[in-house]
């Protein structure tokens, strides 16, 4: 049976996605990804209008199979926790994928509806806990920005990839060593702190998902502080 042009553009988003994994995001171009295909790549403008048309649909799918389970709280469970496992589900979706967050960052998510299902529910629940429309809206987007600007700093960091121990201790050491203890003190004994917990082999820099569920928590504990939509400047 012939393929629906909604098959046949899921699947060119899927081999689209496989070739983002293998080279990258600024190799990403339709004619990389026609060939790819076995196509030509005026062909591609059937199923896409631009590449930007294209990337919409690879976040899309990035953030539809990374939030598939991310349900309504169950009964009991509070909207701060929720909002938590949003922004941490939003990360690892993005990191799932080679240059994930450079991907949802160049997409028009209102368009593709990328986050809309989340959003909504995140809405629902805010307002439920007595929180205006807007405000709820600005709170669950800046933490859905943390996420994505997290997991970009991590995917184009110089560190990204290195897991040798060895190599590791070295790379901190050496950043460590460049900070000018005259001028910022507090800042080398809280980085040699954190190095130092890292080599003792707690919960540091190299565990990722904790500190960036630590920052999540951070940031859910302090919106109960802000209870009206930011006013302009009179």
């Amino acid at each position: 049976m012939p393929e629906s042009l909604d098959e046949r553009r899921a699947l060119i988003v899927a081999a689209a996605l496989d070739l983002l994994d293998t080279d990258g995001f600024d190799q990403m171009s339709l004619r990389r990804l026609a060939s790819h295909l076995g196509m030509h790549a005026p062909g591609l403008y059937w199923y896409f209008e631009s590449k930007q048309d294209l990337i919409d649909l690879m976040a899309k799918e990035i953030l539809d199979r990374g939030l598939a389970d991310l349900a309504r709280p169950v009964a009991g469970a509070s909207w701060q926790q929720w909002l938590v496992d949003l922004a941490c589900a939003t990360r690892q979706a993005l990191l799932a994928r080679r240059d994930g967050a450079r991907v949802v960052g160049a997409s028009f998510l209102l368009k593709a509806g990328s986050l809309t299902p989340s959003v909504e529910i995140s809405l629902e629940i805010l307002e439920a806990a007595g929180f205006d429309r807007l405000v709820a809206l600005g709170a669950t987007m800046t933490l859905i920005r943390y996420a994505i600007g997290a997991a970009l700093g991590e995917q184009v960091s110089p560190m990204a990839g290195i897991t040798d121990k060895a190599e590791l201790t070295r790379k901190a050491k050496m950043m460590l060593a460049s900070l000018d203890t005259s001028t910022s003190p507090r800042t080398a004994d809280a980085y040699r702190m954190l190095f130092e917990s890292d080599a003792r082999d707690r919960p540091g820099i190299r565990d990722r998902d904790r500190v960036f569920r630590w920052g999540a928590e951070m940031f859910v504990r302090g919106i109960a502080a802000y209870p009206d939509f930011p006013q302009p400047a009179r």
